[in-house]
């Protein structure tokens, strides 16, 4: 059989409702769905752009969605509006393709400006560590993007993402090269919160405009303390210049330390030679953090502290109820055998065995039962325990 593009449209037609029918022969099926998978495939991007009523930009989307890079070329090559050029542009960029950029850039008609959008496009590229297209858009002829376009925030998202490369980049622009210390440092605060160790030092190292580690109140020590970035911690507190404190925003990094159960932070934080941070700051609120999650040994460097130790009856013994209320029994005799300021075992009419009988946490049970017996906090701690179904509570109780 003659191939299909060449024969006259009125034989394609029957042939085509013959095969839908399935009343042709296998060949002819064949034939008759080749040529449709090659009339698709040759103006798929025209067809998707009638679907989205001539929206060149969405099909550019799906596109790229979908891995599609001869379609997305296609479209790109079209000539098309400068705000369709722009926020294609914007577009690819995000999705760091160099080939799709420099056609957008390069187009006879309507070429997208590499500042367009206030900088959208460099921002985008530097939010998804793509390298090349950075270049491509700093080093456009015409229209340029600026390293520092949109104060810095290109430098904020590469430094968030720990991109190492277009950090180098930004701020090592010949012209209108990104501040480290742009926007109040918020650079060095979103690296510092994701751990990333070379951003940090090249932030705080850099020759003019350099971060500053205790900026924003300290809030980078804050958020790399809440997740135990533990090398990120030591850069901040040690930095020559402008270094972090410890007890910044009065000990809240310690706080956050203290939820993770972030050990080695929290120890860097209490033994800092200067402004070290104090276990009994904010009312206790690093030892209440930890007994919550049962995290043993921060408790334990908490009550001993060489100075401004937590109180283990700290918040009318509040860090016992939650330790208590979630079974933490190591952290409860901690705190009730605390050698100084110890817990109660019936503070605030008995709530940490009420919890504890609640949740039937036997072994939580037995140890405040150690402590002299109160008969009205057990009928309560007795009738949690039978409403939760937890006889071995009961019985411990009873006796």
């Amino acid at each position: 059989m003659s191939p299909l593009p060449h024969l006259p449209s009125e034989v394609v037609a029957d042939l085509v409702l013959r095969a839908l029918r399935l009343e042709a022969p296998i060949s002819e099926i064949a034939a008759v769905c080749r040529f449709w998978h090659s009339i698709v495939a040759r103006n798929l991007a025209e067809l998707l752009m009638l679907r989205d009523n001539g929206n060149m930009v969405s099909v550019l989307r799906r596109a790229l969605e979908h891995h599609k890079l001869d379609v997305a070329l296609d479209l790109v090559s079209r000539p098309g509006s400068l705000e369709e050029s722009a926020e294609a542009l914007v577009l690819v960029a995000q999705n760091g393709h160099t080939g799709l950029a420099r056609c957008l850039m390069n187009s006879p008609q309507h070429a997208a400006r590499a500042d367009c959008r206030n900088g959208e496009a460099p921002f985008q590229a530097a939010g998804g560590g793509h390298v090349e297209v950075m270049r491509i858009l700093l080093d456009a002829p015409e229209h340029a993007a600026h390293a520092d376009c949109q104060n810095g925030w290109g430098l904020v998202a590469a430094a968030g993402g720990g991109h190492v490369q277009v950090v180098h980049i930004l701020l090592d622009a010949p012209e209108h090269a990104a501040h480290a210390d742009c926007r109040d440092g918020q650079a060095l605060v979103d690296a510092a919160g994701g751990g990333h160790v070379e951003v940090v030092r090249i932030l705080l190292d850099a020759p003019e405009h350099a971060a500053h580690a205790d900026c924003q109140s300290g809030l980078g020590l804050v958020i790399a303390a809440r997740d135990g970035h533990v090398e990120v911690v030591h850069i901040l507190l040690d930095a020559p210049e402008h270094a972090v404190h410890a007890d910044c925003i009065n000990g809240l990094a310690l706080c956050q330390a203290a939820i993770g159960g972030h050990v080695e932070v929290v120890r860097i934080l209490l033994d800092a030679p200067h402004h070290a941070a104090r276990a009994n700051s904010h009312s206790g609120m690093a030892l209440l953090n930890a007994a919550a999650g049962g995290h043993v040994e921060v408790v334990h460097l908490l009550l001993n502290a060489p100075q401004h130790a937590a109180h283990a009856d700290c918040a009318f013994g509040d860090a016992l109820i939650r330790a208590a209320t979630s079974g933490h029994a190591e952290v409860v005799r901690m705190l009730l055998y605390a050698p100084q300021h110890a817990a109660h075992a019936y503070c605030r009419d008995g709530q940490a065995l009420v919890a504890a009988a609640g949740g039937g946490h036997t072994e939580v049970v037995r140890i405040l039962l150690d402590a002299p017996k109160n008969v009205s906090i057990h009928r309560a701690a007795m009738l949690a325990a039978s409403e939760g179904g937890h006889m071995e509570v009961v019985a411990l109780l009873q006796d």
